[in-house]
């Protein structure tokens, strides 16, 4: 799905134009790239949380060739699932 497209089915759910809809999620994800720049955490409830991990530095070593490449220690954004968000998606088989 696309931003559009979520953009539509947004507006058409909450009976809103599109153009409200689309201002609604842009000020949505600009919300949660603030807080984490922060350095915080963001809970929705029933949905998941979104983080920042920490990626140790490490040396990568090309096995084709031989040469190893150092990779800096970086700071990137995660999502982790709520247990309810995630019994959605089971199957039972």
């Amino acid at each position: 799905m696309t931003k559009e497209e979520l953009t539509k089915k947004v507006a058409e759910k909450s009976g809103i134009s599109e153009s409200e809809a689309l201002t609604i999620i842009n000020a949505f994800t600009d919300q949660i790239k603030e807080q984490l720049a922060r350095g915080e955490k963001v809970t929705i409830a029933g949905f998941g949380t979104f983080v920042l991990s920490e990626r140790k530095a490490k040396t990568f070593i090309n096995p084709k060739t031989g040469n190893s490449h150092d990779i800096p220690q970086r700071v990137l954004p995660h999502f982790k699932p709520s247990g309810g968000f995630k019994k959605s998606f089971r199957k039972e088989v």
